[in-house]
């Protein structure tokens, strides 16, 4: 144990950046950049240090094995985007996302919306709050824009800087340390009257209560917390954040060098670190991540950018950026017509649900008793997918695993 503290001291020193960061800004309405240091550090979490997740009683598995990463100098944006800057990006190129965005607070919890948008989420933001409704793909447009715009090379960050940049040296479940009731001091967590997720977290609510309440109950304007030693704000909490990489199982086989983790073939799942609004605490640690479609947005779902490295050239400004891959059906004896009521499910629910398609096709099972219990309670420890039993009929979540097994022909 000793040996192994001493181990984590010496990581954090090397981490640790021994004069304040320096904060750049290369254009009137870019984000404010900071750049931060040469590091190593332990990435993930150690088995013995992982935190319960209120709403199952069970810790996440998705953060481990811990592993040491070398990140080379990067900057990274001081603030989540805000709602202004990417306003900016809007009226500058007239970009257009696709889709409905996921909202929350309704009788069954979230519905995926047209109605609601990044500029007009269901709920009062100013020109700072971080914007929400973006997808992965909307935030590489607005990260190709600034790129454009001012000849630097901008891009979201990797998983490894983004949680490198968010301990900033700290070896503990949160950047201040391991006491939760200091949330409301600096991260916007969830707290007493926020929108319902799903009905294991409101009866977590009731249950548990929370560490601390700050009576801020969606976003808060980026900056209103105190920030982390890089002098990065809200790295916990506030809006959930996109990164470069593709979701994976765990951390077996990931990169120590600092670099995205992809795949051989684009990917339909990325990654979204920090907690949000919406989310307790435990949920909110620097070592959270959940699994998301690349397609997908929600109103508690923003982004922080990064610049510079050695992360190989920008894509070709002005490029059309794909807002949707969409598989297309295959011939199959065991398909289904698209008018299928399974179909028609999935259609309404696609947004939330992880056990479709590419790398995680069968990740849950492939059986029809293995994929109802996957759809009725959740799969939040590998890929965040809510309980359909908060949304769906038992006839319906059967009818959804019948036309799932019969599209993939399993």
């Amino acid at each position: 144990m000793r040996l192994r503290l001493l181990s984590l001291a010496a990581l954090a020193l090397s981490a640790c950046s021994p004069e304040p960061a320096t904060a750049v800004r290369d254009c009137e309405t870019c984000p404010v950049m900071v750049e931060l240091p040469t590091g190593k550090f332990l990435m993930g979490t150690a088995e013995a240090d992982r935190l319960i997740d209120p709403r199952t009683g069970k810790p996440a598995k998705n953060d481990g094995p811990q592993h040491e990463v070398t990140v080379q100098s990067f900057a990274i944006g001081k603030h989540e985007v805000t709602v202004g800057e990417y306003r900016a990006f809007v009226d500058a190129t007239h970009h257009q996302s696709v889709g409905g965005c996921m909202a929350f607070g309704t009788d069954k919890y979230f519905t995926i919306s047209t109605d609601v948008d990044w500029d007009e989420p269901g709920f009062a933001q100013s020109a700072d709050s971080p914007v929400g409704c973006v997808s992965f793909f909307d935030a590489q447009a607005y990260t190709d824009w600034l790129s454009e715009t001012t000849g630097k090379y901008y891009r979201l960050p990797t998983e490894a800087e983004w949680e490198y940049a968010a301990r900033a040296g700290a070896t503990t479940p949160y950047h201040w340390g391991d006491d939760p009731a200091l949330a409301c001091e600096y991260a916007n967590v969830r707290s007493a009257g926020a929108d319902a997720i799903s009905k294991r977290q409101a009866e977590s609510d009731s249950a548990d209560g929370f560490p601390c309440d700050d009576g801020v109950k969606q976003s808060a304007p980026v900056g209103s917390y105190r920030p982390n030693d890089f002098g990065l704000f809200d790295m916990q909490g506030n809006a959930w954040e996109w990164v470069a990489d593709c979701i994976h199982k765990d951390y077996n086989g990931a990169p120590t060098d600092g670099s995205a983790w992809l795949d051989d073939t684009p990917c339909q799942f990325g990654v979204i670190r920090s907690g949000s609004f919406l989310n307790r605490v435990e949920r909110s640690s620097t070592t959270v991540r959940a699994g998301r479609p690349r397609s997908g947005k929600a109103t508690n779902m923003g982004f922080r950018i990064a610049r510079g490295g050695d992360r190989g050239p920008p894509r070709s400004f002005g490029a059309v950026v794909p807002q949707r891959v969409v598989e297309q059906p295959r011939q199959q004896s065991g398909a289904i017509a698209a008018d299928d009521e399974g179909a028609r499910l999935f259609a309404d629910n696609c947004a939330a649900c992880h056990v479709e398609e590419y790398v995680f096709k069968g990740l849950y099972g492939k059986d029809q008793a293995s994929l109802v219990r996957t759809i009725r309670d959740g799969g939040n420890n590998v890929m965040s997918m809510p309980a359909f039993s908060d949304r769906l009929s038992p006839q319906e979540i059967e009818a959804l695993a019948t036309y799932l097994r019969n599209k993939h022909d399993w």
